[in-house]
């Protein structure tokens, strides 16, 4: 056994220990309980190392077991919209790999999260249903397949030739929504050596124009090139978020506004943002020249945690690796306190008081746009309704006015060309583009008329009402396509009316708003039908409606069936919601059932047959070496119902089968084995037949 794997070992099974489900472990010896358990406890280890969660969080996310459809944890981010699905290998040689079938299990498990079917998961899922299905919703979801291993981490080309075809499949966005990391041995041990002993992280920075407090406490308080930034989140990474204090802030995603301000404007990005505010603790500044606050100093910063402004220094990181020539003449504010020994008592308040967004955000700008005072102004003259367009004004009720948010987006839709709806569907800061091919000038370039405004959001809310009663009469993919294909299906729907007379103040829109729940419906149907002939019905929706390319193409097909009269299509069965029947209860365990109603007599001879070809073809030629090996004899105990007549030691039915695999040498067996199904009483029924002739003799005779 490795160096690292005998410190690793140890401190797993510690660590996890009641944290972990492990109910189904009982019936195996102690050597296939630790391997079984010590794989679960890897994937909650795992499960830290990528989202920084303490040990009971990562150990409710271990959902592996029967039912976990080839995934072994699921993580959600708290503060973002990040996926993690972990398949983990646990080794004592330090020598796991992962096959090409566990791989595509790993595939198959991901499209079954795709189309939010979580009824096929075992209960360990539950917890974590609502947030999931929450982000795999949100237009900015980002899926990380996490393999885990006990070993050098080196993948086969099957293996990576399947994650890579999953991946580009997922992906057809500029930002990728799937990835795959391996975690080998490597980094697990290094995790341990930093939770036993954590590195404090010390980084330097050379403020100028600064100022210095030292009551209660030291503080320094100036500009610094973002440079010095960028060296230390190259060094420490997330670290600088964690250390100390732990927990306080989160990943988020990161802020486009703030690197495209550092890459096309960095000469103002000091003005823009409000800066990175960092505890200590301890300062200690070196003077390359004079000691005043017009000379720059050095400032030595040890045990450094930042916590405000970690999209900030993320974006820099980012934005350098991207533009360093442009990125390099930036400055940001930078405050810097020293707690020492008063670190307790300061840092949380500090954290708490100090921990608000310092994004760049584009929308505060159009609060500057003479065009939006014009169409407030348009609003209350022409319609008597409430327009607003500032950051922090509350929006009106819905049947007294809207927001630019609400505009921007009705607008979008309603654009000729679905690209911009898309772009809504993504994330509406996308709306505020101004570049080359931004969709501000698009949508507010020539001023539009609050009669084409108000109508344009009457129409989309019109389109969404309907689209949630469409949900309620479609079940699974079909729902779901009603749900992220809501922008398209607007979009489509507002190219099914005549736009050119909504500025026209006498307009009978009232008669146009009555024919969408119907318009809407009959788009609905026809994109589902052209989605799943176009690009087949496991493709990932995800990467459909978010691929301007993609609802291009769907939308032209739409548009030309729909506009032609066809007979809309009938939508497969499967789409539609099944008659729910009483939720079946789960059987009640076989050994248990025969147990109790004294099926069988203590003594009673069982023998071993295996269920696959696989499998026999495994363990055949070692059970033919002695025939002691594939009998037992029947014990009435819950848990250790067999006598092994090969080394006289009593077992469960399932952990005698993981016993004989051992001894056998099944290198690719399953994880999970339904042991009475394998062990036959009169060499025709198992004991899971037995088992269900005593449940129906009892459902008869009541």
């Amino acid at each position: 056994m490795p160096t690292y794997v005998q410190h690793l070992r140890p401190a797993l099974l510690r660590n996890y220990s009641g944290l972990i489900f492990e109910e189904d472990l009982k019936g195996y010896d102690e050597k296939g309980r630790d391997n079984r358990f010590l794989s679960r406890a890897l994937t909650g280890a795992a499960v830290r190392l990528v989202t920084g969660w303490d040990y009971e969080m990562a150990g409710q996310a271990v959902i592996d077991g029967e039912e976990d459809q080839g995934i072994d944890g699921v993580a959600v981010g708290e503060n973002s919209r990040d996926v993690w699905l972990v398949q983990a290998k646990w080794s004592d040689e330090g020598k796991a790999k992962l096959d090409k079938g566990e791989a595509l299990k790993l595939i198959d498990g991901l499209r079954i999260i795709d189309r939010r079917d979580f009824d096929r998961f075992n209960e360990r899922l539950n917890p974590h249903v609502a947030q999931l299905d929450a982000a795999m919703g949100d237009p900015r979801l980002r899926i990380t397949l996490v393999i885990a291993l006990m070993g050098e981490g080196t993948l086969s080309e099957a293996v990576t030739e399947v994650l890579d075809r999953a991946c580009a499949e997922f992906n057809h966005n500029q930002d990728p929504m799937l990835s795959y990391r391996v975690l080998k041995s490597a980094d697990f041990h290094r995790q341990l050596r930093q939770d036993l002993q954590p590195d404090p992280a010390n980084v330097s920075a050379t403020m100028s124009r600064w100022i210095k407090r030292d009551t209660p406490f030291e503080a320094w308080q100036g500009t610094v090139a973002v440079r010095d930034i960028a060296d230390w989140y190259a060094e420490y990474g997330d670290m600088l978020y964690e250390q100390n204090v732990r927990n306080s802030l989160g990943l988020t995603r990161i802020n486009s506004g703030i690197k495209e301000t550092l890459i096309e404007e960095p000469e103002n990005f000091w003005y823009f943002n409000n800066g990175i505010t960092v505890l200590c603790d301890d300062i200690v500044p070196h003077w390359p020249g004079r000691r005043r606050p017009d000379e720059p100093v050095s400032l030595g910063l040890h045990g450094v945690s930042v916590v405000n402004g970690a999209q900030t220094v993320t974006s820099i990181y980012e934005a350098m690796l991207r533009n360093p020539e442009s990125v390099e003449n930036a400055d940001v504010t930078v405050r810097a306190f020293s707690l020492g020994e008063d670190r307790q008592e300061y840092a949380k308040r500090i954290t708490e008081t100090t921990n608000t967004q310092n994004d760049v955000s584009r929308r505060d700008f159009i609060a500057l746009e003479p065009t939006q005072a014009e169409i407030r102004e348009d609003f209350q003259l022409s319609l008597g309704k409430v327009y607003v367009y500032k950051r922090g004004e509350p929006d009106p009720a819905p049947e007294a006015g809207c927001s630019v948010v609400h505009a921007a987006i009705a607008l979008a839709c309603a654009h000729h060309s679905p690209e911009l709806a898309v772009r809504a569907g993504q994330d509406t800061e996308l709306l505020w583009d101004r570049g080359t091919g931004g969709a501000y000038p698009r949508l507010f370039g020539e001023v539009p008329s609050a009669h084409r405004i108000w109508r344009s959001v009457q129409a989309r809310r019109g389109v969404g009402a309907a689209l949630e009663v469409e949900q309620k009469r479609l079940h699974g993919r079909a729902a779901d396509m009603a749900r992220r294909g809501d922008m398209l299906v607007t979009h489509l729907v507002f190219q099914l009316f005549d736009q050119d007379v909504l500025d026209e103040p006498n307009l009978d829109w009232q008669a146009t708003l009555q024919s969408i729940p119907e318009l809407a419906a009959s788009v609905l149907a026809w994109l589902i039908h052209h989605v799943d002939a176009e690009y087949g019905k496991n493709s990932f929706l995800t990467n459909t409606f978010t691929d301007e390319t993609r609802c291009k193409h769907l939308a032209r097909r739409v548009l030309e069936d729909v506009r032609r009269g066809g007979t809309v299509p009938v939508l497969p069965e499967d789409y539609r919601p099944p008659i729910r029947a009483p939720r079946k209860q789960r059987r009640p365990n076989a050994v248990h059932t025969l147990v109790s109603a004294r099926r069988l007599k203590d003594g009673t001879p069982l023998a071993f047959r295996a269920k696959s070809d696989v499998e026999k073809e495994a363990v055949a030629a070692w059970l033919a070496e002695d025939s002691r090996r594939a009998r037992a004899t029947w014990v009435n105990d819950r848990v250790k119902c067999l006598l092994w007549t090969y080394d006289e030691n009593t077992y469960s039915a399932s952990g005698l089968v993981t016993r004989i695999w051992e001894l056998a040498g099944y290198a690719n067996s399953p994880v999970a084995v339904q042991g009475p199904s394998r062990w036959t009483a009169d060499g025709e029924n198992s004991l899971w037949d037995l088992a269900l002739q005593v449940l129906n003799d009892a459902n008869e005779s009541g």
